[in-house]
């Protein structure tokens, strides 16, 4: 038997029933909404920086800045990452795992030091860094649409910042990862 906790509430992962299914679409995102979720952010990051030229996308607006370009990079890495990392994740053993709050990631006014390398300034094309941003979530999105909601909640993954979660919370902490840096985006538009 498979457990896990979500929100105090302990749960049987094995048992398919509507009662499970009604505590799903209450507490988090349907599998089909996940997905939609990291294709839907990922053409609003195409849409905000398509319209940008090649010195916009690579202008660094001071030494403690990321340019548009780094940012997009950034964002690239998490998706070479999450995919393989997600692989082995559900050859891992179920584990039981507590929710963790994930929304203070939509606090701009928060800054977060990204644990991972700081962004290559090296100049890259539009065209380039389009065709980069927008095949580099498909083998994630491929993947998604093979597995069960029911097997992400019962996989676990190390997120960098707020250890062990459920696989699945993870991949929502992607979707709000990217909407925070597309607000940082549009802030960089915005900047003289």
């Amino acid at each position: 038997m498979i457990w896990i906790v979500r929100n105090g509430l302990k749960v049987d992962l094995n048992r398919n029933s509507s009662y499970w299914n009604r505590i799903l679409l209450y507490k988090g995102v349907t599998m089909m909404g996940l997905i939609e979720e990291l294709t839907s952010v990922r053409v609003e990051l195409v849409d905000r920086i398509h319209s940008l030229s090649d010195e916009q996308l690579n202008k660094k607006p001071d030494d403690d800045t990321w340019s548009i370009v780094q940012v997009v990079r950034h964002l690239l890495f998490i998706d070479e990452f999450m995919y393989p990392a997600l692989l082995k994740a559900m050859q891992r053993d179920a584990k039981l795992v507590e929710e963790k709050s994930i929304d203070f990631v939509k606090d701009r006014s928060r800054k977060l030091k990204s644990p991972y390398p700081e962004p290559s300034t090296d100049f890259i094309s539009k065209e380039d860094m389009l065709k980069a941003v927008q095949t580099s979530r498909e083998p994630l999105i491929d993947f998604l649409h093979s597995v069960s909601e029911h097997e992400l909640m019962k996989k676990t993954m190390m997120h960098p910042l707020l250890g062990v979660m459920q696989s699945k919370q993870v991949l929502e902490f992607v979707a709000l990862h990217e909407k925070r840096h597309i607000e940082q985006i549009e802030e960089l538009i915005k900047r003289p």
